[in-house]
């Protein structure tokens, strides 16, 4: 479990203890459930870069919709945490990575122990291994994160950690048998096998320390109660080692016929010389083939992307494994070699039949013929299988070797899920410390320490792609003249041509996996490189290219299965950085500008369209733009809309700077217009000034004087909550000049609003009642009277006129009561909060403000939830609940973007963030 001790000694070192108990202070201090996951999963990651989709399939099995600012909070929260504990935690490309010295963190000195016993143990020294062994099972205090909830990624790492335990425990006991101590083994391994009945190695130890403890009836009892067990619970037989250790008590051990002998066959490439990192994948892999006693044959699939090193991780590994020296066969497929078509499997059974000694003139011209006696001939025999770029299972599955001795090694940059009882290993690309490191390895260690900026820079640029990384580092190795700075602002340009090295470049391995794609597959991965964001979606896809959202989720989760794109979040894909410029090249070469053109209008048709159906439900009262496009229709409820912000945010704020730099200006301000509700409630002040300003340009340049003062208006309003107030009420001023030109009252009465609203916000008053009762004489509606009546009561309050700011309050409250704007009630009851505090009636105003902050959370307002949270600590007083109240202000506010409005707010509260 993850435990926290409080009145006892903690450890230094190690401080951060997963193995039973992870010791970071107080309980409290470490927040809830999912920020105690995320701090597990960035200790797991200690020194390696926590990636967002790790950290989300460590927090949640069904994450939501947009995780990252979840995570943005959780990480600031422990921060502070950290820093207490003198521990850091930097944002690295990607995730996050938390910086510890090895002996601080329990996992890390387990692993170290175990491993310095099993070099012990390799070497006969049974008495230091015994050492080693004991100091990292002590490590362990009950289970890891025992009773937490975890997402998938932290079960699956509580699950490798107790395999890992019950590896090192077995080896212990194999260090204390041959050390003589039987006798003393008993209790212990008796202990271990009633909770863990279907570990045969565990009953083989048991069988043997009675065995040597003069106890031979009670050593075969273990046998014959390990075999029920084994009948009943998984239909099979003991395995090979308990049945070698039942015959040697028994004295009549008897040993299968060997087969015929084959011979030594080592058909494998040259190791790799420079091979770097993958440390997790050659566990896993070593692993694998430890586990692999019994059974159907071992086959392990590596996936990745093309470049990112499944052959090069499968030859080391094949290379590693000394238990396969005998019989190592290699064949490649050439499943995307453009040259070549894909290797017929008969074909290669003729050359692995010939290898193994069988001539040519008895090769059967049937495949399965051919694969029946190539099992024939693996049979009983250790063997290993390195099957390189696979395109399909079918072109693998005559290529199994049929016992349980063999290992199969498949690589492939397409998915083989359908390869039955196979394992998957999918590769990612590098962290930064790998990529450098293999920098080094290829550079020199000298050139890489001499600039470390440049050479993160580099890996940065590579997408941390190990083949481009390689392709880098060995142009630098060539240039000895080049500094790394001069590399790294080369890639800043033409990447894919600075990384070429004709058919071995990146644009060359891309370009196979491009060809393998079906028509219809490679025109949406090209035209994906007209989407303005890093992420999209089926429904954004069809737009673009003129599809129904099913047809583009096919085609998309094709590329996902060719490793042409990636996915984090369920129903969002991206791409690597190299593959978006690989997409873009193909967009050029094969795509007419008219096609793109047209590509484009329909997406920014659906951004604008999408947008102003999630602004609706965000504030349906609210004054609309003529729109004139038709062809998307979506309906959100306020939660749905929030999400769909969220999630598309970067997205939204890129697609006006397409629409201007295309010439869609009519798109290039609509779409600003419609984001303002959502820039308000998450005070994302630079995207909203960014797209506003683009869209007063193009408003501008197409002579639209109602989208100029929509975008003034906005702009003033940005100004306004950034204190720029001299900017604001130009803004609002310039505003009004074109509003009352054209009669436009609704204008007019909105740009009054929120001119009076930067007037107060300088102490102006008497000014700011001027500007809301002119707004409230010229709104036509509900919803416009209500929040003119709302801003009048609160600058009315700031004047002293209590009575007066009661009456407007209680008036718009009314109003927005009877017209059912629930949404704008959180300003209304806030400010009555506010009054109800200067008139000395604490009890009334917490109630109020206990209402203003139910709302805002409804209507995902964090920003006006932390003010409010704020007010309440106030009237609160000391206690427990006002502490809360400004707790949860102090984490809402560390995950909003900075701002002077925040700022105060952030000093109010104290320094909690």
């Amino acid at each position: 479990m993850i435990g926290f001790s409080r009145g006892e000694a903690r450890p230094d070192p190690p401080r951060f203890r997963l193995l039973g108990a992870l010791e970071v202070g107080e309980i409290e201090r470490l927040g809830g459930p999912r920020q105690r996951a995320v701090l597990a999963a960035l200790l797991l990651r200690a020194n390696d870069t926590a990636g967002i989709g790790y950290l989300t399939r460590a927090a949640w099995d069904d994450p939501p919709m947009a995780p990252e600012s979840n995570l943005r909070t959780y990480v600031a929260g422990l921060r502070k945490i950290l820093r207490d504990e003198r521990a850091d935690l930097v944002t690295r490309n990607g995730g996050y990575s938390l910086v510890l010295d090895p002996d601080e963190l329990d996992v890390a000195r387990f692993e170290y122990l175990a491993g310095e016993g099993g070099r012990a143990l390799q070497d006969e020294d049974f008495a230091t291994a015994d050492k080693h062994f004991r100091q990292a099972l002590e490590l362990w205090r009950g289970e890891p994160l025992e009773g937490q909830a975890i997402g998938s990624a932290l079960q699956a790492e509580v699950g490798r950690l107790q395999d890992r335990r019950f590896a090192v425990i077995e080896q212990h006991c194999r260090a204390n048998l041959e050390l003589g101590n039987h006798a003393s083994l008993v209790s212990e391994l008796q202990s271990l096998v009633d909770e863990h009945p279907l570990r045969e190695e565990l009953s083989a130890q048991l069988m043997l320390a009675l065995y040597r403890s003069n106890r031979r009836a009670d050593a075969l009892d273990v046998f014959r109660q390990t075999r029920e067990v084994l009948v009943r619970e998984l239909g099979i037989e003991p395995g090979p080692r308990l049945q070698s250790v039942q015959g040697e008590i028994l004295g009549s051990h008897r040993t299968a016929a060997p087969a015929p002998p084959l011979g030594r066959h080592r058909r494998l490439p040259m190791d790799i010389a420079d091979f770097t990192g993958r440390r997790d994948e050659l566990w896993r892999l070593r692993r694998l083939v430890d586990e692999a006693v019994s059974g159907p044959v071992t086959v392990c699939v590596i996936e990745g992307m093309a470049g990112v090193g499944k052959t090069r991780l499968a030859i080391h590994a094949a290379h590693q494994l000394g238990s396969y020296e005998d019989i190592q066969l290699w064949a490649d497929l050439r499943g995307f070699d453009s040259a070549q078509p894909p290797a017929e499997p008969s074909a290669v059974l003729g050359a692995f039949l010939h290898a193994l000694g069988v001539p040519a003139e008895q090769l059967p011209h049937d495949l399965d013929e051919r694969a029946a006696l190539y099992r024939d001939r693996l049979a009983g025999a250790r063997s290993l299988v390195l099957l390189d770029n696979a395109v399909s299972e079918e072109q693998v599955r005559p290529l199994l070797p049929g016992g349980p001795d063999s290992l199969v090694l498949v690589t492939t940059r397409c998915s083989l899920a359908g390869l039955d009882g196979a394992v998957m290993l999918g590769l990612d690309v590098f962290s930064e410390r790998e990529a450098v490191e293999l920098m080094a390895r290829i550079v020199g260690p000298q050139r890489i320490a001499a600039e470390p900026d440049a050479a993160a820079r580099i890996a940065r640029l590579c997408g941390f792609l190990p083949l481009a990384v390689t392709l880098a580092a060995r142009r630098l190795r060539a240039r000895q003249s080049w500094l790394l700075a001069d590399l790294a602002d080369r890639l800043e340009g033409d990447r894919l041509d600075q990384l070429d090295l004709g058919d071995r470049g990146v644009r060359a391995v891309f370009e196979l996996s491009y060809l393998a794609l079906a028509d219809d597959q490679r025109r949406l991965f090209r035209l994906l490189g007209l989407h303005p964001g890093d992420d999209f979606t089926a429904e954004s896809v069809a737009a673009l290219c003129g599809l129904t959202p099913a047809s583009a989720e096919s085609m998309l989760d094709a590329l996902l299965d060719f490793y042409l794109l990636e996915q984090i979040t369920p129903g969002r894909y991206h791409f690597h950085d190299l593959v978006r410029d690989f997409a873009r090249d193909c967009l050029r070469s094969d795509e007419s500008p008219a096609a793109q053109a047209d590509s484009v209008q329909r997406l920014l048709a659906w951004f604008v369209a999408s947008a102003d159906a999630a602004d609706r439900a965000l504030q349906p009262s609210r004054h609309r733009v003529v729109l004139d496009v038709d062809a998307f229709h979506r309906q959100f409820d306020q939660d749905q809309a929030m999400r769909w912000f969220e999630a598309e945010n970067d997205n939204l704020v890129r697609a006006v700077q397409v629409a201007a730099d295309h010439g869609c200006h009519r798109h290039a301000w609509q779409l600003p217009s419609f984001l303002l509700s959502w820039f308000y409630r998450r005070r994302l002040w630079a995207d909203w000034i960014s797209t506003y300003t683009v869209g007063l340009a193009s408003a501008r340049r197409l002579a639209d004087r109602t989208g100029e003062a929509m975008m003034l208006n906005g702009l003033g309003v940005a100004h306004s909550d950034l204190d720029q107030y001299v900017e604001a009420i130009a803004c609002h001023q310039q505003a009004l000049v074109i509003e009352r030109a054209a009669g436009d009252r609704s204008g007019q009465a909105w740009n009054l609003n929120n001119l009076g609203v930067a007037l107060g916000d300088l102490g102006r008053f008497d000014e700011a009642v001027d500007c809301f009762q002119q707004a409230l004489v010229l709104h036509q509606d509900s919803h416009g009277k209500g929040l003119a009546l709302s801003n009048l009561g609160d600058a009315y309050r700031a004047l002293g006129r209590l009575d007066e700011a009661l009456g407007q309050l209680r008036q718009a409250l009314r109003l927005q009561r009877t017209s059912g704007d629930r949404a704008a009630q959180r300003y209304t009851r806030s400010c009555l909060g506010d009054v109800y505090v200067a008139l000395g009636k604490p009890a009334r105003a917490i109630e109020h403000y206990r209402q203003a902050l139910a709302i805002s959370r409804e209507t995902g307002d964090r920003w006006q939830a932390a003010i409010v949270l704020a007010r309440l600590a106030d009237v609160l007083g000391d206690g427990d609940q006002a502490e809360a109240c400004r707790q949860e202000a102090g984490m809402i506010l560390a995950e909003l973007r900075g701002g002077p409005k925040t700022q105060k707010l952030r000093e109010q509260l104290g320094d909690l963030v």
